[in-house]
């Protein structure tokens, strides 16, 4: 034994524990106080001038997370690897993972392949449609997301951006088809993963859209094990000649607010502004029942439905997806020249949590609608005859209001949107 030991290269060794010490990124004096040996010693060694001892080959090897052949054998030592365990990635668990997320795709004849880590492959049946239009956009949740993350909404986050991209979509009067969504993260909670997988299919199936999927970029070495960030994507069909652009609205047509839940990402910077001067609003209740911090974080409400109703019956002259203010002049960007959107704020109802961010007089009355959208995520525009009807058709699925009017711009001169009157007194339940 003593003569094979003699006959090793002690200065290849010694080449092998410094390159393993330094990957691991400790000192000589930190690998000779662990072994409890002079930091001499371990100069020697590294230096080829002698070897360690049997015994203490397999405490460096253990120290180093190599094994002592990869030390001792030349053969070992050119055909070493760098593995995806290395990085701290367990492929194998993940692999697992993606495999049982994919049970949760949709199974309709028109997805042709959904499988992780390659291209979603589907049909659209527009048989019916003389010029169909597509449309596809990417949204990610925005600073809401950071939010989100601290506090665990993770289901949350993953539904509101599901419904922001609808609808960015269904504005145009478009259907919705196909989402896809992606998750780069750490190494996240593997059970938490599965549950925003579910999140994005429930909300498919309650809007008609297909599913199809949820990737997962697992970067251990770019994210903390807590750290994700999400991006969805959404296809959309329609017929040219049933496009929403702004051609069918007419003085006098009646704007109907829709409401949806929580705020807008856009809204995240101004709430976060109010939590960091009051930390004491991340406990705080908005009435007997509700938290703040969860009313603040439910999700918003994709309008797949109600959009659909409004143009079976042919009501729909318009539609406008509120981003964080009422009163965007950007958001009404298709409204014809010479007419502009004019919105009562006195017929807006307060919702429990407006209501709450209101009464915290961090933001004066007269600009609150200038900084949040009340609770309405969409408005659409219908004929003045047929108002009535279209909000019983909307309340179908969601509570809505008459809020304003489409009217000449006199007064108003090239504007695309304005108020008139004031924030009521009178507080609505939802």
């Amino acid at each position: 034994m003593k003569g094979w030991w003699n006959m090793l290269n002690r200065e290849n060794i010694g080449k092998r524990i410094a390159f393993f010490r330094k990957e691991k990124g400790i000192t000589q004096r930190e690998l000779a106080d662990f072994l409890h040996i002079s930091y001499q010693a371990v100069s020697k060694w590294e230096s080829g001038k002698c070897l360690p001892t049997v015994d203490m080959l397999y405490e460096i090897s253990m120290l180093l997370n190599v094994t002592a052949d990869v030390l001792l054998s030349e053969d070992e030592w050119k055909n070493r690897r760098i593995a995806y365990r290395d990085s701290g990635l367990d492929v194998q668990k993940l692999h697992a993972l993606k495999t049982e997320i994919m049970k949760l795709n949709a199974h309709e004849q028109n997805i042709l392949s959904a499988d992780y880590a390659d291209a979603c492959l589907f049909q659209i049946d527009t048989a019916k449609m003389r010029e169909p239009v597509y449309a596809c956009i990417t949204c990610v949740p925005g600073s809401k997301e950071k939010l989100a993350k601290e506090y665990r909404y993770n289901q949350e986050i993953c539904a509101d951006v599901a419904a922001n991209a609808m609808n960015f979509i269904l504005q145009h009067g478009m259907k919705t088809v196909i989402l896809k969504a992606m998750i780069v993260c750490g190494n996240y909670n593997q059970e938490q993963l599965y549950l925003m997988a579910q999140a994005f299919q429930q909300i498919c199936q309650k809007n008609e859209v297909s599913f199809t999927g949820m990737e997962i970029s697992s970067q251990p070495l770019n994210f903390h094990p807590e750290e994700y960030e999400i991006s969805v994507t959404v296809v959309g069909v329609q017929d040219k000649d049933k496009l929403l652009v702004g051609n069918r609205l007419q003085e006098g047509d009646v704007l109907i607010g829709i409401q949806t839940e929580g705020i807008d990402a856009t809204n995240y910077p101004f709430v976060k502004m109010m939590l960091d001067r009051r930390p004491g609003l991340y406990h705080a209740k908005i009435d007997e029942n509700s938290f703040f911090l969860d009313e603040l974080m439910k999700a918003n409400v994709a309008f797949t439905r109600e959009i659909a109703a409004l143009q079976e019956k042919g009501y729909l002259h318009m539609a406008f997806r509120m981003g964080n203010t009422l009163l965007n002049d950007k958001t009404f960007g298709k409204v014809p020249e010479g007419l502009g959107a004019c919105i009562d704020l006195g017929a807006l109802p307060i919702l429990p949590l407006y209501r709450f961010l209101l009464e915290q007089d961090m933001i004066g009355e007269t600009v609150f609608p200038y900084h949040f959208h009340m609770g309405i995520g969409m408005i659409v525009a219908v004929p003045q005859e047929r108002g009535e009807e279209a909000m019983k058709v909307i309340r179908q699925y969601s509570n809505c209001w008459r809020i304003g009017v489409i009217k000449a711009d006199e007064g108003h001169k090239g504007e695309k949107v304005w108020s008139k009157g004031k924030l009521s007194c009178r507080f609505a339940s939802t």
